[in-house]
């Protein structure tokens, strides 16, 4: 029964996140900085989000392994199959959202501020559960581990590196900066912050909805 009330509240994690992801990039202030790649990937090949979300994901994956190499367990592997499902859920999310039409720039503030919450908290939930980690937040985690440094400073460093990546392909493969804006640099700047603070604030009230 505990197995499955962790699963279940990693599960609400995902969906948590994959709708923060929705919410900002509904918002047309710019995505979050974990969406930034797969977001300006899709821009160039034409494709989903969630399947450029999902290659990104591997790629982290690749990452892992290089940095731990015979510490890789088959935990670490499992990692892309949740890819592919967290893809499936952006581009659910990206579905239900499809009509949200936000015109005026302080409400869209507002729900930029909500997709903030909703990302950092469905990281803060994911993190905690301990079932399979999203690639870029089991990255996140291996750097932080290997080199003992909090979590939240590596994941803040992690959205400004995603940020910079993604500027740089936008001008190179289409002229331009497609979905990243002013709530960008914001997104980059907070998550890691929330993160911290969830931890501190809500660590015991999310264990308990498993244990």
């Amino acid at each position: 029964m505990l197995k499955v009330q962790r699963f279940m509240t990693y599960i609400l994690g995902l969906l948590i996140l994959s709708f923060g992801i929705a919410l900002s990039i509904r918002t047309g202030l710019g995505v979050a900085p974990v969406s930034s790649i797969p977001y300006t990937l899709s821009k160039i090949f034409g494709v989903s989000v969630g399947l450029t979300t999902t290659a990104f994901y591997w790629f982290c994956v690749l990452l892992q392994l290089f940095i731990l190499q015979k510490d890789f367990k088959v935990r670490h592997l499992l990692q892309l199959i949740f890819a592919y499902a967290f893809g499936l859920f952006t581009d659910m999310s990206l579905f239900f959202t499809r009509n949200l039409v936000i015109d005026l720039y302080p409400v869209r503030l507002l729900f930029l501020a909500l997709s903030l919450i909703l990302i950092a908290f469905g990281v803060f939930t994911v993190v905690l559960t301990d079932v399979v980690l999203n690639a870029p937040d089991g990255l996140v985690k291996t750097i932080s581990e290997r080199w003992n440094i909090k979590f939240s400073r590596v994941k803040s460093t992690f959205d400004i590196l995603c940020v910079v990546t993604s500027i740089i392909l936008s001008l190179s493969f289409t002229g331009g900066i497609s979905g990243l804006r002013e709530g960008t640099i914001i997104s980059a700047l907070a998550i890691g912050v929330l993160i911290g603070f969830f931890s501190k604030r809500y660590r015991e009230n999310v264990i308990a909805l498993f244990t």
